[in-house]
């Protein structure tokens, strides 16, 4: 694990007067689960939006393997240039939203083929066995021509879990994965993050479970008021963290996971 997968270096991002990300850097390493935790509005969540440049920082570098893109002043515009490089960045990043994000006139299958079949390009058959083979990872072969309205929460995650598995990405991004599932669920969705983990995958993890992020972390971030204030093994941030914020905040949250 020594080569950088992603690296954030100076990241800022505001929304109006509110000042989110107050220069963050950050490298997730090939092979790396890093989980970042945080009281709500630490900026958890626009950090993991801005690696993909969902959300566009108003300065910094982000780098996803040898693709990078520098942002230097508030509001600037993105050159062609640039927007070549953010399509490339994107194309190596798997990102599992909060709800879901499947599309809604599309089966379980057809959501995981779309990408690869028309941004990928690749062969139909190709995609479908991929697809099929995806969805008998995360345990949803009989339910692969089933609507996402018909489908629990949970199938849902797992069916987007692998839609971001379909891209081969280089690394997976997961923005709050079971925020929105029943507490009954979110067991399932965990079980599919901890394999994915196992097996090696490069995953950055914004969550509030603090029990499992401990568990399948290599390295855990806090995040107070848009700035790195622990970082370390999870030993240290979820067991011994030298500040005492990091430390009332994931005793608070342990006790309740």
């Amino acid at each position: 694990m020594t080569e950088a997968a992603i690296r954030l270096s100076g990241i800022h991002k505001s929304f109006g007067a509110h000042h989110v990300l107050r220069g963050i850097d950050l490298q997730a390493r090939n092979g790396e689960v890093i989980s970042i935790i945080g009281g709500s509005g630490s900026g958890k969540s626009t950090l993991l939006r801005c690696v993909p440049l969902l959300e566009q920082p108003d300065s910094g570098q982000i780098a996803v393997g040898d693709d990078s893109i520098s942002l230097g002043e508030p509001g600037q515009r993105l050159t062609g240039r640039d927007r070549q490089a953010m399509r490339r960045l994107r194309s190596q990043l798997g990102f599992v939203f909060q709800n879901f994000n499947l599309w809604p006139h599309m089966t379980a299958l057809q959501n995981v083929m779309e990408l690869p079949l028309h941004v990928q390009k690749r062969p139909r058959a190709e995609c479908r066995e991929e697809a099929e083979a995806l969805l008998e990872r995360v345990g949803l072969t009989a339910r692969r021509d089933a609507w996402p309205s018909q489908l629990s929460g949970g199938q849902q995650q797992r069916v987007a879990i692998a839609r971001a598995l379909a891209v081969r990405p280089r690394a997976l991004l997961f923005d709050e994965p079971t925020s929105a599932l029943d507490p009954e669920l979110v067991g399932e969705v965990l079980t599919v993050i901890r394999a994915l983990a196992e097996e090696g995958r490069t995953m950055v993890l914004v969550t509030h479970e603090m029990g499992f992020a401990r568990h399948v972390s290599h390295r855990a971030i806090y995040l107070h008021d848009g700035r790195i204030e622990e970082e370390g093994p999870p030993e240290q941030v979820f067991d011994n963290p030298l500040s005492e914020r990091c430390r009332r905040f994931v005793s608070h949250h342990l006790s309740r996971n």
